[in-house]
């Protein structure tokens, strides 16, 4: 029985109009060669003007179309996935702002606008993670924003290097000073790293679980971590020329292999595609370590299609099944959820890179230009290992899924009736398995890859390999030495990073504010009056020392 939101399907089709229209813009774009930039004199103010400027082009335009593409698909579907909540309209304002902040990253040349989006994604973040009223969404949400303020440092840290430049607009940027470059460059990927959750501020991905699974699909598809890849797809010219490229190459290396591993051991359904996505994040940094941009931003698109359809299908799983996560208790879903099970199917398969799907495209064109350059075999072994380790989990996950019996005994799953939740999947399906098509004929660079025969098959062989092993040895792995649980616990990054970033913090904070905000503000006439107003109590010393700090602090404030 399908829950029918007007509201809902009136925003649906009105992202859905705006998503075709800017897709074919992107498209006419590039025929054309053709960018849009709009500027906007807001107000002047003693001869200086505030400009706001707004650019779009090729990738903007693609970006924004495959954006409200599944930010229309995800509300409609929250429409009945949230439709028991009390203040599911406050969810869907939150989950609209979240969009629009992304949209302003987007659309923004200028670090100062860019900052508006980039901030505005971390807050609203903060407020989605925590919607659940629990402790654990209050921590997960105090280490989303806390590791997320650290990339906002950085945001303004590069507003101050370019400040001292002379310019503030990227797009403008084609030359500069080592030193400046440098510098940049550092500020640049501190920002990225926080942002996409690479290593080692890996741990809040998993975490931002707590968040209801339709922000959950945004995010891990097209909204807050793929901020920090595309900051760094428009700062390329800077990452070109410091000089340090290497270091984006390294970054993602060990990022995609870390998170392959931990999702391989993961046994919590939410927490393996979000492994899933750091693994893929992961993988975006390996191909601008590259040198190729383009193929960062290929795998970032086609990458967002099927992974907001994944999480979608997920969390229509987890309703029918009572809220369990576990997988060991959701086998055997392909003979009561078949339409919910199809579209997870479908969503796997483009993860794992199976030939001709969406995820294939850009895949294996990141693979056969690392094995045409010039590379050290340790990164020709670790990009093939992760590679082998994304086939690996993605059909670790679809045997306990549909070909394992089931361990649940105190529930049993409901029918596959809320067509609601299907539609709002169904959105994204056609982008799924035929997005890495399209995407492959609109890449502005033609790459020319000549391999051997045998080169060019190894690839698929491999993945058709590591996916047979996996389908007959999967049910035996298990987090159980020492070694495999540090690759279930990512490499203990949480143990180490989260208490830092959480407990001792805010204790920190805590202290300081006792010890100096308050201690100050209690010697001012404000702080007086307020204790005189609750204690009821005069004393003259106390009138007089507090009319003295007064006095002191206006003659302090009129000399400044």
């Amino acid at each position: 029985m399908m829950k029918f939101n007007t509201v809902s399907f009136l925003v649906m089709s009105s992202l859905l109009l705006f998503s075709s229209t800017l897709f074919l813009m992107s498209f006419m774009m590039l025929i054309s060669g053709k960018e849009w930039v709009l500027e906007w004199e807001a107000f002047s103010l003693g001869g200086a003007s505030i400009i706001f400027l707004l650019v779009m082009d090729f990738m903007s335009a693609l970006f924004l179309s495959t954006v409200m593409m599944i930010a229309g698909g995800v509300f409609f579907y929250s429409s009945s996935y949230m439709s028991g909540e009390k203040y599911s309209s406050r969810f869907s304002l939150l989950v609209m702002s979240f969009v629009v902040s992304m949209i302003i990253l987007i659309i923004s040349p200028n670090l100062v606008s860019l900052l508006l989006g980039w901030d505005g994604l971390g807050v609203t973040s903060y407020l989605l993670v925590c919607y659940y009223s629990s402790e654990k969404s209050f921590n997960a949400s105090m280490l989303t924003a806390l590791t997320n303020r650290l990339g906002d440092v950085a945001i303004l840290l590069s507003i101050a290097v370019w400040w001292s430049a002379g310019m503030m607009n990227y797009g403008l940027l084609s030359s500069g000073s080592l030193v400046e470059l440098n510098s940049l460059f550092w500020v640049v990927i501190i920002a990225a790293m926080t942002k996409s959750a690479q290593i080692p501020f890996s741990a809040w991905l998993p975490a931002a679980m707590a968040a209801p699974t339709p922000v959950s699909a945004l995010v891990h598809s097209s909204t807050l971590v793929t901020a920090g890849v595309y900051l760094l797809i428009r700062f390329n010219y800077v990452i070109t020329m410091s000089g340090y490229i290497n270091i984006v190459l390294f970054l993602g290396m060990i990022t995609m292999t870390m998170a392959g591993g931990s999702a391989l051991m993961e046994l919590d359904m939410k927490k393996i595609i979000a492994l899933s996505t750091l693994s893929q994040l992961g993988v975006m940094f390996f191909s601008l370590g590259m040198g190729q941009p383009f193929l960062a931003f290929f795998h970032l698109v086609s990458h967002a299609y099927f992974k907001a359809m994944l999480f979608m299908a997920a969390g229509a799983m987890i309703h029918s099944v009572k809220d369990y996560q576990d997988l060991r208790k959701m086998g055997g879903f392909a003979s009561s959820l078949y339409s919910i099970s199809m579209v997870m199917l479908v969503s796997n398969l483009s993860l794992c890179g199976l030939p001709f799907m969406s995820g294939f495209y850009s895949k294996d064109l990141i693979l056969e230009m690392l094995i045409m350059m010039d590379v050290n075999i340790i990164t020709m072994v670790v990009a093939m290992l992760a590679t082998m380790l994304t086939m690996a989990y993605s059909c670790r996950f679809a045997v306990m899924m549909f070909l394992m019996s089931s361990k649940r005994d105190s529930f049993s799953s409901e029918a596959d009736t809320d067509n609601t939740m299907l539609v709002g999947m169904s959105v994204l399906i056609i982008p799924s398995i035929m997005g890495g098509w399209w995407l492959s004929g609109l890449m502005p660079s033609n790459y020319l890859i000549l391999l051997p025969l045998w080169k060019k098959m190894w690839i698929l062989m491999m993945i058709l390999i590591t996916g047979l092993v996996m389908i007959i040895y999967s049910p035996a792995i298990s987090p159980s030495s020492m070694i495999i649980r540090a690759f279930h616990m990512m490499w203990f990054l949480p143990k180490f990073i989260s208490p830092y970033l959480t407990f001792k913090s805010m204790k920190f904070t805590k202290n300081y504010y006792k010890t100096s905000d308050v201690s100050w503000i209690s010697m001012t006439t404000w702080g007086w009056l307020y204790n005189y107003k609750v204690n009821f109590n005069y004393n003259s010393s106390s009138l007089r020392m507090g009319v003295m700090m007064s006095l002191i602090n206006i003659l302090l404030i009129s000399m400044i």
